[in-house]
């Protein structure tokens, strides 16, 4: 109930549009990496790769990251804008991010049944800032939006000169902890008590989805694209944005 009101009262409609006409109002072009706009999931079949990010290189990022007071995701997202920059040819690029929606649930919210996921855009600048000042920056910027984590995708994007039914973006970048689970112990072996997993499977309705596990210590990159691209090269392409990023 707490968590609900929070959500409902926390941020006006009128603060979210403001925040992002701030961020969006001059773009009027989608950031269609490789040309991709089916945003509609008419992606019927997808390449998929998984990269793990070498061991010294991920705790280079993680050194920097504390180096420069930033989280780790600041990194990446900066690393993700950069790949986008080469792909679109453009130096102001949008992708969507999934956020967690309970960041600003109050006391908690970790413990609220149901689902609160929530993909909004974010739109960062190539230039020629540093490196220090371009993840400073996407650090203050993806704070700034955890405050509109709960905005609605489709206010965000009325908010760009993106003329509908072109999309504002097309691609997406997925940040997530996945530190593993421990696969034993008697609480473990009973909640799993008669359960089988038959098989999983992953989708976006974007034609192009990164997403990286943050597992404690080091990273993994899963790349899915429409098949007309390499997935095997977006992930090279994210690990070379990131080494120059270390």
């Amino acid at each position: 109930r707490n968590f609900v009101a929070q959500a409902r009262l926390g941020v006006s409609a009128a603060e979210h549009e403001t925040f992002f006409t701030r961020m969006l109002s001059d773009i009027d072009e989608p950031s269609a990496p490789y040309g991709l706009l089916d945003v509609q999931g008419g992606v019927a079949e997808l390449d998929e790769a998984r990269l793990v990010l070498p061991d010294d290189l991920a705790e280079t990022l993680r050194a920097q990251a504390r180096t420069l007071g930033v989280s780790a995701a600041s990194l990446m997202h900066l690393a993700w804008a950069q790949v986008l920059s080469k792909l679109t040819g453009r130096q102001e690029v949008v992708f969507g991010t999934v956020l967690f929606g309970r960041m600003q649930g109050g006391a908690g919210a970790d413990r609220v049944l149901g689902m609160f996921i929530n993909t909004l855009p974010v739109r960062i600048s190539i230039g020629d800032r540093g490196v220090a000042e371009g993840v400073r920056g996407t650090h203050a910027l993806l704070t700034q939006l955890l405050r509109h984590e709960h905005a609605p995708l489709a206010l965000a994007q009325r908010c760009s000169a993106v003329q509908a039914p072109l999309p504002l973006f097309s691609s997406l970048l997925n940040y997530r902890h996945s530190v593993p689970a421990t696969n034993s112990g008697d609480e473990y072996d009973e909640a799993w008590q008669g359960v089988e997993i038959v098989d999983r499977d992953e989708r976006t309705n974007y034609p192009l989805t990164l997403s990286v596990d943050d597992l404690g210590a080091g990273f993994v990159l899963t790349a899915q694209v429409d098949r007309s691209v390499s997935a095997g090269r977006v992930c090279a392409y994210m690990q070379t944005a990131l080494e120059q990023l270390a």
